[in-house]
């Protein structure tokens, strides 16, 4: 599926052609396999996801996902350009290679111009050369004194400079000038940025660390696993629904995205809005669960797929890390003419011969004269079930070695282990109702929907075991109440993230844990799923809220219960062009369940501080003093800067809420149009504000229109402990006029609600507006 096929077709053309291509059911073909697995995965090379994963449905897709295009030209053809950048002391080495395509059986002719603006003052000319056809490319190097050069930073590090590099190649047969007319002319303009990229695996105090440096600094890295943007592969290149996302990806702090192997190499627009926006990429070599009969006509198209897509996207500086994931789901098929008893051995040898296969191109791929500018990693990855349960094939490693990743379905940060890096953990969560409503028929309910489309019962428990543990709220009353389902999966979907990402974060110190690339981030259907954004580019509360866990100026409180201490930790991070020194103070608030205005204050004061995160460690008994305990009173910490200005805002709630009393606190909102521009896409900006007279537990806000296609909130998802809030709202039309919204457009939920009538059976009355 991932290879790009040439045909020569010059001998069958006539003055009318038309092109007839027969395809054939990969489902019907992988069941009269001998050697296949259980969803005949292993028979094809297809994105994995169309097999059907926990998350998207089974949809096999069949058919041409890509362009085609009928090309003419004399000799050669220039499709890629490969950069690898190193440097010196003073100078910036680009090393530069253009294969050429031919499909001729004599060497040729060929010249070259490469220019680059903003870099050279002079063009780059390679004059007429004899070019082999057994090896068809030039070579060539080019310096570049560091102070033309602004550097590449990811997201909240600094700027994404670009400089455009534009090569035309001229290319034919015979000793003289090709004619005027002769199709013999190639070129190409490609972007390209200035960084080092090193990923850090050394033997320390911990075990061995799992670290990125850019431009020789130290990286925490934030992020989430991306999936294809549609289950069907000819759609995943959407311009629109890419944009979004890694747009939202952006603005939620992100510094990376791992493209995730049971998808897709993704589209050249991809990759470069991750360059414009300074999101670093892992890429995932895409064979999930490769259990492949490594005949040798596979092998060579595995060799040629890693080549053709590497190459075409290698010089993105977003480009971090190519990875493949050598753990099978099931070791079923190994080598040919190897079918040993011993499982052991088979998965061994198969390892061994999969990553000989990787590794060989992925060496071809860098250039010895210069330290390649793109990481590779054939890393063990591994899962930590609920049960911590180790399989008969594979042994769990040492958490402090390499990287991880696991799923863990609660709210306490001190059952999470300390890996050293982390690249894949969640909890589903169900899409806003809207979204239901559209994927829906008329004689369809939304909980009969929900039940079929989530591919095991076990997501929904796991959220209801942990509603009546948390909340001790009746599973009864969630049953047949998909509204009081869907937020409730969304808050425990959110709370689970960000008190494993607090930890996490908490843990860079001493660069135990540097990294968190949570799963994941977008959608192909409305379903049960682990994504923060759903099919529609609506956000749960899990996307608003790691806008301010991922924030790069953050104040974490987390509960050390076997020290008896509160720990206050304030992250900094920031642009390492100008370093600046902060003093930062944390102000800690004490309220009741039954008071808007705090009962007491306390301030931490935290100076000189650079890049990185310092810890405080507040003691319990001197917070929790009469008449304040765990269960009428939680904490609120806030972080401002040395002018009392407010930077990030936070909360404790030191217990779980079974047995907490949550007062009614009278919520009402106000609805007002800020703006409205018509128009192709037109802008419209209201504004909600929330009135309050008690504090209202994570109040959530969704806008329902049928005329709204997408909507975002400056906040969801929040406690209000102020009578009044103002939350900033933009729609995104399907038309190109103004949307008139009222009240009841805006549907509104908050627990205290459920906890005011915690014994009922029956979905709660709704807020009125």
């Amino acid at each position: 599926m991932f290879l790009r096929y040439s045909f020569a077709v010059l001998p069958y053309l006539q003055a009318e052609n038309t092109l007839e291509v027969e395809l054939k059911s990969a489902l019907l073909c992988g069941k009269q396999a001998q050697m296949k697995d259980e969803c005949y995965r292993n028979i094809f090379h297809k994105m994995k996801m169309s097999y059907g994963v926990r998350d998207g449905p089974r949809v096999l897709s069949t058919g041409i996902w890509k362009p085609v295009q009928l090309e003419y030209y004399e000799v050669a053809i220039m499709r890629d350009i490969f950069v690898a950048i190193g440097q010196t002391d003073s100078l910036w080495l680009l090393d530069i290679r253009v294969p050429l395509e031919t499909g001729i059986r004599q060497d040729f002719y060929g010249e070259l111009l490469f220019l680059a603006a903003e870099l050279l003052t002079e063009p780059v000319r390679i004059k007429p050369v004899l070019i082999s056809h057994k090896e068809p490319q030039f070579k060539f190097q080019v310096n570049v004194t560091k102070d033309k050069v602004s550097l590449w930073w990811p997201n909240g590090f600094g700027e994404q400079k670009l400089y455009p590099l534009y090569i035309r190649v001229n290319c034919w047969l015979g000793k003289g000038q090709p004619q005027l007319r002769a199709k013999t002319l190639s070129q190409k303009m490609i972007k390209i940025g200035f960084r080092t990229i090193e990923l850090i695996e050394d033997f320390d105090g911990y075990g061995k660390s799992f670290y990125f440096k850019v431009n020789k600094q130290t990286i925490f890295i934030k992020g989430a696993n991306y999936v294809p943007a549609h289950i069907l592969p000819e759609h995943a290149a959407d311009v629109n629904k890419v944009k979004h996302i890694l747009r939202s990806a952006k603005n939620s702090h992100f510094n990376m995205i791992r493209v995730w192997d049971g998808g897709l190499y993704e589209s050249d627009y991809f990759y470069n809005l991750a360059d414009t926006y300074g999101l670093l990429v892992w890429q995932d070599i895409p064979f999930l669960g490769a259990n492949y009969s490594l005949t040798n006509n596979f092998k060579e198209k595995i060799r040629l797929e890693i080549r053709q897509n590497v190459m075409r996207f290698a010089h993105h500086p977003s480009l971090a890390l190519l990875g493949i994931k050598n753990g099978m789901d099931n070791v079923q098929l190994i080598l040919p003419n190897e079918l040993t008893k011993d499982i052991n051995r088979r998965e061994i040898n198969y390892r061994q011969a999969f990553g000989n296969i990787t590794i060989f191109e992925f060496n071809a791929l860098t250039v010895k004269d210069i330290k390649s500018s793109l990481l590779f990693t054939t890393s063990l990855f591994f899962e930590l079930a609920r049960e911590h349960v180790e399989t008969s094939y594979i042994k769990l490693p040492n958490l402090n070695f390499s990287n991880a990743y696991f799923w863990e379905e609660l709210w306490n940060s001190d059952i999470y282990p300390r890996p050293r890096f982390i690249s894949r953990y969640g909890l589903q969560s169900l899409p806003i109702l809207s979204s239901w409503k559209r994927s829906i028929s008329k004689n369809d309910k939304i909980l009969d929907l929900i039940i079929y489309r989530q591919r095991q019962f076990q997501g929904l428990e796991a959220i209801l075991i942990l509603i009546r543990y948390y909340f001790g709220l009746p599973i009864s009353a969630f049953m047949n109440c998909a509204k009081s389902l869907i937020y409730f999966s969304q808050l425990s979907q959110a709370m689970n993230i960000k008190t494993a990402t607090e930890m996490f974060r908490t843990q860079a110190l001493r660069k135990k844990t540097m990294g968190t690339l949570y799963w994941h981030l977008n959608d192909v259907w409305v379903t049960l799923s682990s994504s923060s954004i759903d099919f529609y580019g609506n956000y749960k509360l899990l996307y608003y809220w790691s806008k301010q866990f991922l924030a790069p100026n953050y104040v974490i409180a987390v509960m050390d219960n076997n020290n008896n201490k509160i720990n206050v930790t304030v992250t900094h991070e920031g642009s390492f062009v100008n370093q600046e020194i902060y003093n930062y103070k944390v102000i800690v608030n004490i309220y009741t369940w039954m008071n808007l205005y705090p009962r007491k204050t306390m301030k931490l004061f935290i100076g000189n501080m650079k890049n990185g995160l310092l810890t405080y460690h507040l003691s319990m008994s001197e917070v929790f003093t009469a008449p304040f305990n765990t269960t009428n009173s939680f904490l609120e910490f806030t972080l401002q800067n040395q002018n009392d200005s407010e930077i990030s805002r936070n909360y404790l709630f030191p217990g779980n809420f079974q047995k907490t009393i949550l007062p009614d606190p009278k919520l009402k909102i106000e609805l007002s149009l800020v703006h409205c521009v018509e128009g192709k896409i037109p802008f419209i900006s209201y504004s909600i504000t929330t009135m309050v007279e008690k504090p209202a537990l994570f109040v959530s806000l969704e806008i329902y229109h049928p005329d709204v296609e997408r909507y975002t909130l400056s906040e969801n998802g929040f406690v209000q402990v102020e009578p009044v809030k103002v939350i900033h709202v933009e729609l995104t039309a399907k038309s190109s006029k103004c949307i008139l919204l009222t009240s009841a457009n805006v549907r509104i939920m908050t627990v205290n609600q459920f906890i005011a009538n915690r014994t009922q059976a029956n979905c709660p009355k709704e807020i009125l507006l």
